[in-house]
């Protein structure tokens, strides 16, 4: 993905607990409170814009916020996160239990079998990704549509 910019903020009224824990995780997995931060922001929009399609809620932030943890299991989304390449097929799409979440694979690649009603039943949100493959038959307007922060589409035939 290509370099993102970054900007020095200052954020008042962080809860203490809450920046204390996020500044151990980022110390146990090696990278700054800063990007572990954005990586948050970033999931935390996609969950956002995927509220009505995860929830069946208008998108209402309080709301959505309030009532994002009594979803049903049928609606409870499967997250893939952190993966080098990741190819996905038609079986492997049909077989998870619920829509997934992608996050953070540095290439993502939906091969032929995949087709534009599967994706669209399936996949939730494509999200933090570097590049995303997908083959003439599947509508490039329905993956943006599910996609946010994404370095790069390529359509192959």
């Amino acid at each position: 993905m290509p370099e993102a910019s970054t900007k020095n903020v200052l954020l008042r009224g962080v809860d203490g607990e809450a920046y204390g824990e996020l500044s151990r995780a980022a110390k146990r997995m090696g990278v700054s409170v800063g990007y572990l931060a954005s990586q948050a922001f970033k999931v935390f929009l996609a969950l956002l814009d995927a509220g009505p399609q995860l929830a069946g809620f208008k998108g209402d932030l309080p709301g959505f916020i309030g009532r994002a943890l009594a979803v049903e299991k049928r609606r409870k989304p499967v997250f893939i996160r952190h993966v080098g390449r990741l190819v996905l097929s038609r079986e492997d799409l049909e077989k998870v239990d619920g829509s997934l979440f992608i996050f953070g694979v540095g290439e993502l690649v939906f091969d032929p079998s995949v087709d534009t009603k599967l994706f669209e039943e399936k996949v939730l949100r494509i999200v933090d990704c570097g590049k995303v493959v997908i083959h003439r038959g599947l509508d490039k307007l329905a993956v943006l549509s599910k996609s946010l922060f994404i370095g790069e589409i390529q359509e192959v035939l």
